[in-house]
């Protein structure tokens, strides 16, 4: 994909506002492209064709993504500082305040330019906890009875990550809804509300209480953080300084980064096909004080 393309769709996407900290709408669309026209690059590649830099560049690589997307997005992307001896990482601010105050590279210190964007990792179902749904009802008497049980449950989201900061929620719906990355076609309910409020006849055996619960049904949607690379500059001599357009010069596989532990987890209550929540229902029975029970 050519850098003139890629600037074109971003600066139009900014100049709509959806540009968020951290997050760019159009970066799925681009790496997604790049991903076909560059190709894989090797077997281990991963979301979007991303190359994964942990355990093969210094330093804390899960981190430094988690530092480098988590600035804000200028018109012409984020920037970041790797020392390649020591693997520090520094944001452009750092950079030109603690090193040298031009933006170029220096010594050990590499300096990059591009793009953040959030490629699907992997997804799957889990069994949330159970939550209770009623009201306890509770039989002090001698013989079973039969109470009519209302009982009421609206669908749970909720984001987590690997490292770094509790991310935000305006990222985490841009993320999920797909504006930041990709289109997420489950049978989930993120962002979409469901609740139902059902009566249900028990029975409550002598000297117990009992109350509804609900189990849901949950989705996980799994992200990378990935970096399109734009531009990647080195000058280990002090006279030759070295452009390129991938990550440390690498081969066309490297035009997109991730790190394996960097990622961001999406999870949601799934939703039957007539958008009501999925999960179970059940009765939570538990013995009441002998004292206070009809002998």
């Amino acid at each position: 994909m050519s850098h003139a393309l890629t600037s074109v769709l971003n600066k139009a996407a900014l100049k709509k506002g959806v540009l968020k900290k951290g997050a760019l709408m159009t970066a799925s669309a681009a790496l997604a492209l790049a991903a076909v026209v560059t190709g894989a690059g090797t077997a281990q590649a991963g979301p979007a064709g991303a190359q994964n830099v942990r355990g093969v560049d210094p330093g804390d690589t899960d981190r430094m993504l988690d530092r480098l997307c988590g600035q804000e997005t200028s018109l012409t992307g984020v920037y970041g500082a790797l020392n390649v001896e020591t693997g520090e990482f520094k944001t452009r601010d750092e950079y030109l305040n603690d090193v040298i105050p031009l933006w170029e590279p220096i010594g050990p210190w590499e300096t990059f330019r591009g793009w953040c964007g959030y490629g699907q990792a992997s997804t799957w179902s889990i069994k949330g906890e159970p939550v209770r749904t009623s009201e306890w009802t509770g039989n002090h008497g001698t013989t079973e009875d039969k109470v009519t049980f209302v009982s009421g449950y609206s669908t749970k989201t909720s984001v987590k990550k690997s490292v770094g900061a509790n991310i935000s929620l305006s990222l985490a719906k841009s993320i999920f809804s797909g504006t930041a990355g990709g289109s997420f076609s489950y049978e989930w309910g993120w962002e979409k509300t469901s609740s139902f409020e059902r009566r249900s006849e028990k029975s409550i055996p002598p000297c117990t209480q009992v109350a509804t619960t609900w189990t849901p049904y949950q989705r996980v949607v799994r992200v990378n953080p990935v970096f399109y690379v734009e531009d990647y500059e080195w000058n280990k001599t002090g006279d030759d300084r070295v452009t390129a357009h991938t990550w440390r010069g690498r081969d066309a596989g490297w035009k997109t980064i991730y790190s394996h532990g960097y990622y961001i987890d999406g999870i949601s209550d799934k939703l039957l096909p007539n958008g009501q929540p999925d999960g179970r229902e059940d009765k939570w029975q538990e013995n009441l004080d002998p004292k206070s029970c009809a002998k």
